[in-house]
């Protein structure tokens, strides 16, 4: 009898250190996913505050300058939907850790770079690996979290989205202030080698999916991101680019249809609120991208702040934003997605409105509490929009709709940055350039926000 007592307490308590193990690992897996996360987009914004010395450094010019964003947004967005979907054929782990390499090699040569030409190079290289980086590390929080443990994962890795663009304004502007641009990609390599370390011996080696890759779909796929991008950014003959950019999306989608194991599963659109949410997401991005883009500059021209300055200034919200995204899974489990979803997007429209009725004040407290409310919407939103976006998805093209979700929310960036372009041109002041801006930007959210009132809210009652 004693000995059965015995048995037991070593079968519980084996169970125990079972359970205990298997939540140290959900614990270094989530890690590892934010970190990745936070990695590829705070490499999207730590340019922008340190644009002037790196010209200087580089003898850049202005079209140059603009390709060192650009190159990166385009092979960022060109290759997510393929990033997402080689993770569900050759396994996470594969993935992610090839990801990191060529995003951490080309860290460390843009770091290095000494002209235009190696500098834009490797900046493409960089965004491949944020690109692949990206939907693998949001598909990891799906296969390896459920409930409400998925739902507070998913708040964390939009809390990070959100806050890396603000917290690479800040790193951006602290290093060109006080040391070099240069260290703000020399820092990604040992991060990224030490997560490589980490993710060989943390993560599960996956099942592959049978199959081969559907080469046809995935060169169709890099093809139209990059071009629409292109043609919204950066192209010199912008119409014709997207003509063709939108007959290779024709192409795409009857591929898609054709083939067993498609690159962007037609699938992922059939449920109403994983594709309101896609279109929400890009609407909001679009919008969101117009606020990273011009506050920094309308601090600097308005109020004469220099780029340090300009990045303590962005700091409050930056903070806010990370904690109002941490704490947002708690409001959805006590009303429910949608409604903090409407929430979000209703605070970000005012306090765009805001904004833009004081960007012909130079009051900065008046500037800081529209991007304090922005933060607040921001983080409430991106968290509930990231949750639909992979509503009731199978784990098996988990990585595909992740990919998804993340090109519309990229495109979306490359969309509005094209919208502000054209409707700003013929300003010159730069408060009437922010003004613009911020109004445009709250005519893109509340365009999201009645495609959220009208299609995710009646999807999630049923």
């Amino acid at each position: 009898m004693e000995r059965e007592e015995n048995k037991a307490v070593q079968t519980n308590s084996a169970g125990t250190n079972q359970a205990a193990k298997t939540t140290q690992a959900q614990r270094i897996i989530l890690g590892l996913a934010l970190i990745g996360a936070f990695l590829g987009v705070l490499d999207t914004s730590i340019v922008y505050t340190g644009t002037v010395r790196m010209a200087a450094q580089l003898q850049l010019n202005s079209n140059a300058l603009s390709w060192v964003q650009v190159s990166y947004a385009l092979t960022y967005a060109g290759f997510m939907l393929v990033g997402g979907k080689l993770g569900d054929i050759y396994g996470r782990k594969r993935l992610f850790i090839t990801s990191l390499i060529i995003f951490g090699i080309g860290s460390l040569a843009v770091g290095a770079a000494t002209n235009a030409l190696t500098m834009i190079s490797f900046r493409a290289l960089q965004g491949i690996g944020a690109a692949i980086l990206a939907p693998n590390c949001l598909a990891l929080l799906t296969d390896t979290f459920t409930g409400k443990a998925r739902q507070q994962a998913i708040g964390y890795y939009a809390s990070v989205i959100g806050a890396g663009a603000a917290v690479g304004l800040v790193i951006g502007g602290f290093f060109a202030t006080f040391t070099s641009w240069r260290v703000g990609f020399y820092v990604n390599g040992p991060i990224a080698l030490i997560m490589v370390i980490i993710a060989g011996r943390v993560l599960p080696t996956a099942h592959q999916q049978a199959g081969k890759i559907d080469w046809l779909g995935t060169i169709l796929s890099i093809l139209a991101m990059t071009s629409i991008s292109y043609g919204l950014d950066g192209s010199p003959w912008p119409i014709p680019t997207i003509l063709i950019s939108l007959f290779l999306w024709v192409a795409l989608v009857f591929s898609q249809a054709k083939v067993s194991l498609p690159t962007m599963p037609l699938e992922i659109f059939a449920d109403r609120e994983r594709m309101a949410s896609y279109i929400s997401s890009l609407l909001f991005s679009a919008a969101g991208i117009g606020f990273w883009f011009y506050t920094p500059q309308f601090m600097q021209g308005a109020f004469g702040f220099s780029p340090f300055l300009t990045a303590l200034g962005m700091l409050p919200m930056a903070v806010l934003l990370f904690i109002v995204a941490v704490k947002a899974g708690k409001l959805v489990e006590r009303w429910n997605n949608s409604i903090v979803m409407i929430l979000g997007f209703a605070v970000v429209v005012l306090s765009l409105v805001e904004l833009a009725m004081v960007a012909h004040t130079t009051n900065y407290w008046l500037l800081l509490i529209g991007t304090l409310g922005f933060a607040v919407g921001f983080a409430l939103a991106f968290a509930t929009l990231a949750t639909s976006g992979l509503a009731r998805i199978r784990p098996a093209v988990s990585g595909a709709a992740s990919g998804v979700y993340n090109t519309a929310r990229q495109f979306g960036g490359a969309l509005g940055l094209a919208i502000f372009a054209a409707a700003t041109a013929h300003l010159t002041n730069i408060a009437d350039v922010f003004d613009q801006a911020m109004l445009i930007g709250a005519g893109l959210t509340f365009a999201g926000l009645v495609l959220v009132v009208t299609l995710i809210v009646p999807a999630e009652k049923h």
